[in-house]
């Protein structure tokens, strides 16, 4: 695995030879050796075909086949995975070619105007090389399709885990609750990703039972550090299909109650996309928990269709960004504009903001300024277990802490 932006692998693709070479001879300062050139689309799909480039940084206008057209390509080919994307154009006609990469499935580092400036160049290719280190070390893929009986195992011998990832104040960086998440390690097929087994079982109409097992879990946990003198929140994630189960507020009362949790210290998090299906459905679910004293949030905020209307129908309390809208903000204004109006909404609708997905310190620093409430992300933490969470909270706090304000 490489571990140093001077061990990548570039391709640099634009037409002009004049802006070509500056981003050359930028790489060339930044120490990598490994750089190729390209004139036109055609010709950079062939290098990228023939050698085994990390990041491509592409030029829109090009003879032939331009830079649209190869983004579309090298989705297809799939022959190399992150791209950096250049051109003398518009800003917001850029940030929108990089979205269509994006949705093809591509890892857009930036999206820049030329001429390419060294420091956005070094900060993208360090951003690659850290995502590397993250997927390598926490989120290998399946070696092989898991069925459902292997999910059915898991669960009667309770291998389905949770880790938890901080949740900080933006003001202080404070400890304010904990997102817990599910895990499955499986004995021979390794982590099998929460997106592979939830929706397996969903599908089997086996979600309720694992929200439930996962539910009992957390509430143990957390009385486990009730009981060591730590007082969090805990968020978790429910399941669109667990709005249509009748009993679970009435459920979820009484097992706060049997480990003496105080529910408002408890938020349940539903993705905005679960106000387009059963919409009374899911509202009568809710109601139900607020009224019971839990916390409401809608969760991955940005990526749906809900409106500012169907928010304000919604009894939540806290509104989460999801990290589409966050990552590099601060090197794409447009974002940026949406990000703020995203960020006014929720404070108009009383509303808690929680940023998801903050990577950078830079990004983290637009949020400060737009005033969100609070933060998790890789920058701060990755989802950790118990008892490494309680490590990081007697030391890796205060070294975050140290590293945002320079001390």
């Amino acid at each position: 695995m490489k571990t140093a932006v001077n061990e990548l692998s570039i391709l640099v693709a634009d037409d002009s030879i004049t802006q070509r070479m500056h981003a050359q001879a930028i790489c060339s300062e930044l120490g990598l050796q490994d750089v190729h050139g390209a004139t036109d689309g055609r010709d950079a799909l062939k290098v990228l075909l023939a050698h085994k480039v990390d990041v491509a940084l592409i030029d829109l206008e090009m003879p032939i086949m331009d830079g649209i057209e190869l983004l579309r390509s090298i989705a297809q080919e799939k022959c190399v995975k992150s791209v950096i994307i250049l051109s003398a154009k518009d800003p917001i006609l850029i940030a929108s070619v990089g979205t269509m990469a994006e949705a093809d499935g591509l890892h857009v580092l930036g999206t820049f105007q030329k001429p390419l400036q060294r420091d956005l160049l070094e900060t993208s290719l360090l951003r690659f090389v850290r995502d590397l280190k993250n997927n390598q070390t926490d989120e290998p893929p399946p070696p092989s399709e898991v069925t459902v009986i292997d999910f059915c195992n898991a669960l009667d011998a309770g291998d389905i885990t949770l880790a938890y990832q901080p949740k900080l104040t933006v003001q202080g960086l404070i400890l304010r609750g904990v997102e817990a998440l599910a895990r499955w390690k499986h004995p021979q097929k390794g982590n099998i990703s929460p997106g592979v087994f939830i929706p397996l079982a969903e599908r089997h109409g086996l979600i309720d039972t694992l929200t439930r097992e996962l539910l009992q879990k957390a509430f143990k946990q957390k009385q486990a550090w009730q009981q060591m003198g730590l007082r969090f929140h805990i968020a978790f994630n429910l399941s669109p299909l667990s709005l249509a189960d009748a009993g679970l507020s009435d459920w979820l009362a009484d097992l706060a109650q049997e480990y003496s949790i105080p529910p408002d210290e408890i938020t349940l998090e539903v993705t905005e996309n679960a106000l387009l299906g059963e919409l009374a459905c899911a509202i009568r679910t809710l109601a139900r928990l607020r009224l019971k004293g839990f916390n409401i949030a809608i969760d991955d905020y940005g990526t749906g269709f809900a409106n500012a209307q169907q928010l304000s129908r919604v009894p939540a309390t806290e509104l989460k960004i999801d990290r589409s809208l966050i990552h590099q903000v601060a090197t794409r204004p447009q974002q940026g504009t949406i990000l703020a109006s995203t960020v006014d909404l929720a404070k108009n609708l009383k509303l808690i903001t929680v940023a998801e997905g903050v990577e950078t310190l830079e990004d983290y620093r637009i949020l400060v300024d737009l005033g969100v409430d609070q933060v998790q992300g890789f920058y701060f933490s990755k989802p950790l277990y118990p008892d490494d969470l309680l490590e990081w909270i007697k030391s890796g706090l205060s070294k975050i802490r140290r590293q945002v304000h320079g001390k």
